[in-house]
């Protein structure tokens, strides 16, 4: 194996600015997060994982590999690319704050290993290529500022300087490389141990402090014991996930790299948020950096000013699903987060945004007294394709989350409600649990009046739900309003009834006995799938069509810890972990969905590389005391 070294310093002294592994930063309002998140080296370029860029200058490094052969460059690498022929990746390590990543990439001939180390202004890079006999490609770096920021780019003997406002950046190599082109680009060979580093430092420091950097994310990983692997996968689908969105000037988390680069029409800063998805992320941040968990949920709160709700999708170029939002998880999340980092200045921001949403549903989506998912008229802002869809079944469909479910496919669209005319099990629930977080929070606040109002809505659709169990079937069915009857067609969301604990004792067990438990139903060596098993329409993969999502299987569990239900948490936790680290060991990947029988990969629409996958992982995290 070869081994090339880069080391990045800025000579400006005083500077040591960022989050930093192990140090508390004091946070005490929005602006300050914002002053600490945008600040430092990290990969915040959505269109290359091999990017690494400084804000807020925007110096962005990148490096390349290079066909000698063909004269191809590989410039760009996505966790998760499905495009044939594609770059592979193997993401490794990846701490919140940037300060150590570590990844593997394979393209065509080539490999090689990526590991870096950020320490305020300063960048370590050490790329180990894999060895090749037959083609041994070049390595490039690439060299440039990114979002029209200031800077000048130029070339000083054998070194690339970057002059930024306020500040000097040197890159220069410590042994052997080809040739620097266009004053921007440092060219290696791929065939032995190249070092770089600035002028006073050793190839052996360069090596100690990535070694230590390592060791660090090594030994916090080791310290959860046999979930390691668990919190190994959580970090990783969440912190290679964190981008920079210029048009916003924010940090964001879309819920994949290629999904982005797609909507962003390839910008740097493209992206695409979802609702619940993106409240999911917020959540498991907490786990390890209170500011990320605290940004992502403030940046999908703020969502709610323009339309009253949180959008089921928003876009760069201000592309919105302005008729419609999806499932009402944000304050149950933002609860959670606050509870495990219990800074007041968070609810503060947040509470008011969530009330109006949680107003929203109550005024927007109530049909004869229950819940129903829709769609309103609206008209397209941006002028996107995707906005023109509105006031149809399928964007109804939309907002339940679960885009092509079967419980909805035979109930008629009402184009003068606007709204699906199934009263929705999952949704009152998850309404419930949504009003019952806003309780807390606003007793918090000492919101009074809120919090009289807030639960005052959660008991009367707590006690809508309660009419809609089925004595006879043992579970909690949505109703069919266009014909006044149960609906059969079951799902995990029919369990949602836990999170907004309108079922007893006596009736949480049947349903587990009789339903969770039931292999013709949802048991199985795989679980949940997202419609019963013996559902006309299941086919075990096509999307929510029987494939499984871990959303659906945390909100399931989220509901258990309602009850005494220990087995069945147990059972959950464990086949929710089995699912996960399956194809983590095996591919490297967290899933959008899982196959129903298989575990792996649907034959239908899956991304390798979505971070609401590492939902599974949570659950196991917090069965276990972890969380």
């Amino acid at each position: 194996m070869s081994v090339l070294f880069l080391f990045v310093s800025c000579k400006q002294a005083g500077d040591d600015r960022g989050i930093q592994s192990g140090k508390e930063l004091a946070v005490t309002d929005y602006d300050g997060l914002k002053n600490v998140l945008l600040t430092g080296w990290n990969t915040f370029d959505v269109t290359s994982i091999s990017t690494q860029v400084l804000l807020p200058e925007g110096l962005a490094l990148n490096l390349q590999i290079n066909d000698t052969i063909t004269g191809d460059t590989l410039g760009l690498m996505f966790t998760g690319n499905r495009v044939k022929g594609s770059e592979r990746v193997w993401t490794k390590a990846h701490t919140p704050d940037g300060s150590y990543t570590d990844f593997i990439v394979r393209w065509r001939d080539f490999g090689m290993r990526v590991r870096t180390h950020a320490r305020g202004d300063d960048l370590y890079v050490i790329v180990t290529p894999a060895d090749s006999t037959v083609n041994p490609g070049i390595i490039r770096l690439k060299c440039y500022v990114l979002y029209g920021r200031e800077g000048v780019i130029s070339r000083d003997g054998q070194t690339i300087i970057a002059d930024l406002p306020g500040k000097k950046l040197t890159i220069s190599p410590s042994t052997r490389f080809l040739r620097i082109t266009g004053r921007h680009i440092m060219e290696f060979p791929m065939d032995g141990q190249i070092a770089y580093s600035t002028a006073s430092d050793s190839l052996q420091q360069i090596r100690d402090l990535i070694g230590k950097a390592e060791k660090e994310y090594m030994d916090k990983k080791a310290a959860y014991g046999e979930l390691a692997d668990v919190y190994d996968a959580l970090q990783n689908a969440l912190n290679w996930l964190v981008i920079y969105d210029n048009e916003n000037d924010r940090l964001i988390s879309p819920v994949s790299r290629p999904w982005s680069f797609g909507w962003g029409k390839g910008t740097p800063g493209g992206y695409v948020l979802f609702c619940w998805d993106n409240f999911f992320a917020a959540f498991m941040h907490s786990v390890e950096s209170k500011e990320l968990a605290f940004n992502e949920a403030i940046q999908m709160c703020n969502e709610i000013d323009e339309l009253g709700f949180v959008p089921n999708y928003s876009g760069s170029f201000n592309v919105k699903s302005r008729d419609r939002s999806q499932p009402p998880v944000g304050s149950m999340m933002v609860r959670e987060i606050y509870l495990r980092h219990p800074e007041k200045w968070f609810l503060e921001k947040t509470f008011d945004q969530l009330l109006a949403w949680n107003r929203w549903w109550d005024e927007n989506r109530n049909l004869n007294g229950y819940l129903c998912w829709g769609s309103d008229p609206a008209a397209s802002v941006s002028g996107d394709r995707r906005e023109r869809v509105q006031n149809v079944h399928s964007a109804a469909s939309n907002e339940s989350g679960l885009d092509n479910s079967p419980m909805y496919e035979d109930v008629p669209f009402d184009t003068i409600s606007h709204k699906i005319p199934v009263g929705d099990v999952g949704l009152m629930s998850l309404y419930v649990g949504d009003c019952e977080a806003l309780v807390y929070i606003a007793n918090e606040l000492g919101r009074d009046g809120e919090a009289k109002e807030l639960q005052a809505r959660a008991d009367t659709y707590r006690e809508k739900i309660k009419t809609m169990w089925d004595d006879g079937f043992g579970l909690f069915l949505n109703r069919r309003l266009d014909i006044d009857d149960n609906s059969k067609r079951i799902s995990p969301t029919n369990f949602y009834a836990l999170i907004a604990r309108a079922a007893t004792q006596e009736q949480a067990e049947r349903m587990i006995q009789e339903h969770f438990y039931n292999p013709d139903e949802f048991w199985g060596e795989y679980i949940l799938p997202s419609i019963a098993r013996n559902d006309p329409s299941y086919t075990g993969q096509d999307y929510w069509r029987g494939s499984i999502w871990a959303p659906m299987n945390f909100l399931v569990y989220l509901g258990m810890r309602n009850y005494h239900l220990p087995q069945a948490r147990k059972d959950l936790a464990l086949k929710s972990r089995k699912l996960l680290l399956n194809e983590w060991y095996g591919n490297g990947w967290i899933r959008e969905n899982y196959h129903a029988e298989s575990g792996g990969a649907p034959s239908g629409r899956s991304e390798h590389f979505y971070h609401w996958g590492a939902l599974l992982a949570m659950i196991d995290l917090m069965e276990n005391g972890n969380y």
